[in-house]
């Protein structure tokens, strides 16, 4: 019965604190296939996500901005003639995560992703922003001021 509740909160502990894996991992039962769905395009500098229809830009690494920077960062950016740029929210950040590759970790696609914490635009309810460390493969909440990098997508829909 100990072992039970000591496994049961570890399991909630681990799971509230934003480590978790995300299991969408490249390679396929250890055979070293890489996930298809997220494609580059050296001509364009972007990295695409085939099958939510969703593009990456990753043309440039980004300087480290606040949160409020880095989503005006996306806003204002006007890149291949595409201006709706923004912030990823957190489960999108999440699927670019793979803890199966040593740092950065970050789907294989991406060329100019640092290793280091960059920002989603999802918020937490007390204000705090999260962030996503491709350094060391996990995520949690920040307050908005420190300063991370931007990653901007957009979407075909």
């Amino acid at each position: 019965m100990k072992k039970t509740m000591i496994l049961a909160a570890l399991s909630f502990v681990t799971l509230y604190a934003g480590f978790w894996p995300d299991f969408s991992f490249a390679y396929t039962h250890g055979k070293g296939h890489v996930d298809k769905n997220f494609v580059r395009d050296n001509t364009r500098g972007i990295v695409l996500d085939k099958k939510n229809r969703k593009f990456y830009y990753d043309a440039n690494a980004s300087k480290k901005m606040t949160y409020d920077e880095a989503v005006k960062y996306c806003q204002n950016m006007d890149y291949l003639g595409y201006k709706k740029w923004r912030l990823p929210t957190k489960e999108e950040m999440r699927s670019l995560l793979e803890l199966s590759r040593q740092k950065p970790r970050v789907k294989h696609a991406f060329k100019n992703v640092q290793k280091g914490i960059y920002w989603a635009s999802t918020k937490d309810r007390l204000g705090d922003a999260w962030y996503f460390d491709f350094d060391l493969g996990r995520y949690y909440v920040a307050d908005t001021d420190k300063k991370f990098y931007a990653l901007c997508v957009g979407s075909e829909k």
